[in-house]
């Protein structure tokens, strides 16, 4: 009941149903932001392909790290570490297994259009009335938001406003000000597809607020790789580069149709693909699958 009241705080409603209950599903909590909706579409095609079921639910990313803590969600593709959702993991080491990076070299801070003239955090307390003391973020549960706010107050500019919103919004937000050669600073992560339609640049960190070499890890709720082992060592070998995302971080930014951009690219990485299902390259689908099922019987 005291987990319960819990998730339902969190705004997280999959039903009243334990891990065991949908044995033969996976369910899949997505971080709706460029990384997240990318990464979370590729799994779900990729483990139906293998002849699972597949549950992506949207939450908050509260939600998710509760849900996987109390068996609700079984993974989750999008977890900043070390830094930006740090505060999430801290408690829950008993309770969530860490299968590692699926993608290395990605990097969060605050950005500005290249024709800014503040190079440095530190710069924004002077120049207030130039970007209309506002910081243009994301979803308040993200770890970046988060991140800000203590930036604010470490950089002397906690009396500016940190926006909410969505990813989708705070792209538009900064697309309409770059049309107009306008400043304005927003909070920033790579890869996005804002930094190949956008000239931006992270303005420096000399405190060290956030961090430059993050990596996107794959988590689960444990146990799920006793339960499953087939499909967790799915999960546990799904790992890509910056360049094999781009095309598709780009087409979701221009149809967001997700699933389906996310179909189109499973069919064109074969090789890559099959080293995901633990398959040689040349193995047939069939063969895919069997041996995932089998190792899940």
């Amino acid at each position: 009941m005291y987990c319960r009241s819990l998730l339902a705080a969190a705004g997280l409603v999959l039903g009243a149903v334990s891990p065991l209950a949908q044995a033969d599903s996976l369910r899949l909590g997505i971080g709706e932001w460029a990384t997240g909706q990318a990464s979370t579409y590729v799994l779900k095609a990729v483990l139906e392909d293998a002849g699972h079921q597949v549950d992506v639910s949207s939450v908050s990313l509260a939600a998710i790290w509760q849900g996987l803590s109390v068996g609700e969600l079984d993974a989750f593709s999008g977890a900043w570490l070390p830094v930006t959702q740090a505060s999430y993991l801290e408690g829950m080491a008993d309770k969530i297994d860490d299968l590692g990076p699926n993608l290395t070299d990605a990097r969060v801070g605050l950005a500005v259009p290249s024709y800014a003239d503040a190079t440095s955090i530190a710069d924004l307390s002077d120049a207030g009335e130039t970007f209309g003391q506002r910081i243009h973020g994301i979803d308040p549960g993200a770890g970046i938001m988060s991140l800000t706010e203590q930036a604010m107050d470490a950089y002397g500019i906690e009396d500016w406003q940190l926006v909410a919103g969505s990813d989708a919004a705070m792209s538009q937000t900064l697309k309409t000000a770059m049309s107009r050669k306008e400043p304005i600073v927003v909070t920033a992560w790579a890869p996005h597809p804002v930094f190949s339609d956008h000239s931006l640049r992270y303005l420096d960190d000399p405190q060290g607020i956030y961090s430059s070499n993050e990596q996107i890890h794959t988590v689960t709720r444990r146990g799920l790789a006793e339960e499953k082992p087939g499909i967790t060592a799915i999960l546990d070998r799904f790992q890509w580069t910056l360049a094999d995302m781009q095309d598709l971080m780009a087409a979701n930014q221009a149809n967001g149709d997700y699933e389906a951009n996310a179909r189109a690219w499973v069919d064109s990485h074969p090789d890559l693909v099959a080293t995901w299902l633990g398959n040689s390259v040349g193995d047939s689908v069939e063969q895919n699958v069997d041996e995932s099922l089998n190792n899940d019987d």
